[in-house]
């Protein structure tokens, strides 16, 4: 959905009514209760992550072994513990607790705004719920990139928290600043990066990149006649994460890189930046969306719905293939530093709920 934002405080009121993550903190509470989550936890009283991890996965029948799986239920954990339902009395040690938060329930004029702005996004969350317990029991993975799913794709990445996202991001990547802005849109997908770019920043030199061809024909359908002026590298010239970027150093002003930072494999995520900085001029910045992992110590994040909303997200779309999940401010704010980017906040403080979302480094 392609959004002027006109007015950004009002969308940034809208997402600050937090209804995908209510209504969907009810709905994973229902999987738990469902699937017999919960009244294990009461049964084990005090536990560890991984002795939640064992007794969960060999009663119910999960297949733990696998990292992803794995990590599923640690998310789990850590959403049950927001919602009260367990209490960390030290460093991974857990009890259960009944001093449990009420779980609102929308009314029929939200459930409509909802459904009417959030549709695409309430959508993928409820489709990939509903298959989580076959997948936790070996079911292979929901979605991927492959043909046939262009749809699916489309309609979550358009949705209204990415669409606002993505146009505060270019706003601090400063596009229009400078003549000749040479940018890339790395993962470019179904093309709502390249539609925001050539409707805010027309006179940018574009270039598009991603490690495969399938969402190609809808990115070019929202671009329309832009389409022409961008630079289309073919998905044979990247083999995606972990390959070096074709092209020389220090080739850009800018690099958008939108959503798709959870899809790195952990071991190649500081190569993968380090290849972003060497293709980046001086001074040049990576734009970045994708929600920090929330913190225990809750400086990060403090708001208990945006905590919630990031957990219910990384737990709905670890069925989906190669999600490696959201990922620790601080291990992020590291990583760019010892790579030797700076960090460039030009409008995050006005925003509080977005300050672990975009992320923008700049290359001294």
């Amino acid at each position: 959905m392609a959004t002027t934002f006109e007015n950004t405080r009002l969308d940034i009121d809208v997402l600050r009514q937090f209804l995908v993550p209510k209504h969907f903190t009810a709905r994973l509470f229902e999987f738990s209760r469902r699937e017999g989550i919960l009244s294990l936890i009461r049964t084990m009283g005090r536990f560890t992550s991984q002795e939640f991890c064992n007794v969960i996965g060999k009663k119910l029948g999960y297949q733990i072994g696998n990292a992803s799986r794995k990590r599923m239920l640690t998310i789990l954990l850590d959403f049950l513990e927001e919602c009260g339902h367990a209490f960390q009395e030290k460093p991974d040690s857990y009890k259960y607790t009944l001093h449990t938060k009420p779980i609102p329930k929308l009314s029929s004029k939200e459930m409509e705004i909802m459904e009417k702005t959030f549709g695409g996004q309430a959508l993928f969350f409820e489709r990939c719920i509903d298959y989580t317990g076959d997948f936790l029991r070996g079911r292979d993975y929901l979605y991927g990139f492959d043909k046939g799913m262009e749809d699916i794709w489309d309609k979550f990445l358009g949705n209204y928290e990415f669409s606002i996202a993505r146009d505060m991001l270019l706003k601090a990547m400063a596009i229009n600043e400078g003549s000749n802005c040479k940018i890339m849109d790395l993962c470019y997908g179904t093309g709502y990066g390249l539609e925001a770019i050539c409707r805010n920043s027309p006179d940018t030199d574009i270039t598009a990149i991603d490690f495969t061809d399938v969402m190609k024909p809808l990115a070019v359908s929202k671009v329309g006649s832009s389409a022409a002026k961008i630079r289309w590298i073919d998905a044979n010239a990247w083999r995606g994460f972990g390959a070096k970027l074709p092209f020389e150093d220090m080739t850009f002003e800018r690099v958008l890189f939108s959503c798709g930072d959870p899809y790195i494999p952990e071991p190649l995520r500081r190569d993968v930046y380090r290849d972003i900085f060497r293709v980046l001029k001086p001074a040049g910045i990576v734009g970045v969306v994708a929600w920090g992992y929330p913190d225990k110590e809750k400086k990060h994040i403090q708001n208990e719905w945006v905590r919630k909303g990031i957990y219910i997200h990384d737990f709905a779309e670890s069925v989906c293939k190669g999600w490696n999940g959201f990922r620790n401010i601080d291990s992020t704010i590291k990583m760019a530093r010892d790579i030797g980017f700076v960090e460039t906040n030009t409008i995050f403080d006005n925003f509080y709920m977005l300050d672990s979302a975009i992320w923008a480094f700049k290359k001294p």
